[in-house]
């Protein structure tokens, strides 16, 4: 199993959107995990899947690729099914299915190609509400399920997305240090660069790093623009060299529309990672799909 790369290293798209969007999906709650329940949507999810396959086959660069987990916890199991999961019975079955699904169509479609499985965690409330927030304690209570259904079904590694705050990152990564699997935290920001409570990605990342004794085997920040990033981060922080990865969206905070095409999304992309060399991984968030991916990976080949 790998945990760091020594190249560049791809991630896939907008899972949601592209589902959406290319594949004509209705995801209920934005929850990509009820295509597990049919073989109509799981074909759907090896469709959404391929055309990486193709990708990281035809330009021979490693590839993390995302489980269609991020609503696989037990409130959004809830309010999509419409009934409580208790036993985490539910909970274990999606996850589990998530990551069997993918593995398996990887030996399938690109057997040689070097891929890691990227177990997806999602925030427990999708707005930044005090009221709502939880403890790390409470976090790691709240997410540990589902960590550990990722871990047991072999993901490679667990990636705390979109997190809001510091405190429920803690909690994923103390989660995941318990089944020992590796993890990642990515932040979300906002227009102004900062995640919802007002702290720096710098701080936040300090804050996981001290209650964590460095547990997690990075960061990244998803689901903002490249230039919103760009503009939350401050490159002489030594926290910052803990960022490897980014999974962006093509428009910026609260446009509507399709966003950058691919060619200046890749640009984007491109001058981030002159700001944090210690990029690693270039994925898509909301609004992208092959073309961006492929469009980052051409000019990653350039760069290089």
């Amino acid at each position: 199993m790998t945990t760091v790369f020594d190249t560049p290293v791809l991630g896939d798209g907008g899972i949601e959107t592209a589902l959406e969007d290319r594949l004509g999906q209705e995801l209920p709650e934005f929850a990509a995990f009820v295509l597990l329940d049919t073989e109509a949507g799981r074909e759907s999810l090896r469709e959404y899947y391929r055309p990486y396959l193709e990708l990281t086959e035809r330009d021979s660069l490693p590839m993390l690729l995302d489980t269609p987990t991020w609503r696989a916890n037990p409130d959004w199991i809830a309010l999509v099914d419409g009934e409580e999961d208790p036993q985490h019975t539910r909970l274990n079955t999606l996850n589990t299915d998530a990551v069997t699904l993918l593995r398996e169509y990887v030996l399938r479609v690109a057997p040689n190609a070097q891929i890691e499985i990227n177990g997806v965690v999602g925030p427990r409330f999708d707005d930044y509400e005090a009221s709502q927030r939880m403890s790390a304690e409470e976090a790691e209570a709240y997410h540990g399920p589902q960590v550990r259904a990722l871990a047991d079904a072999g993901a490679d590694r667990v990636t705390s997305v979109t997190t809001l705050d510091a405190a429920e990152g803690l909690g994923v990564v103390r989660a995941a240090l318990a089944a020992t699997i590796p993890v990642v935290v990515s932040f979300t920001v906002g227009a102004d660069g900062k995640l919802a409570d007002g702290s720096s990605i710098v701080e936040a990342i300090r804050e996981v790093d001290e209650h964590s004794d460095r547990g997690a085997i990075g960061f990244a920040v998803n689901c903002a623009h490249p230039s919103e990033v760009l503009r939350g981060v401050d490159p002489h922080a030594p926290e910052t060299a803990r960022i490897i990865g980014v999974r962006l969206n093509a428009a910026r905070d609260g446009e509507d529309g399709p966003g950058d095409e691919p060619a200046a999304f890749s640009d984007a992309m491109i001058e981030l990672a002159r700001h944090i060399p210690s990029l690693q991984v270039f994925g898509g968030c909301c609004g992208t799909d092959t073309p961006h991916i492929s469009a980052v990976a051409g000019a990653l080949r350039a760069s290089s």
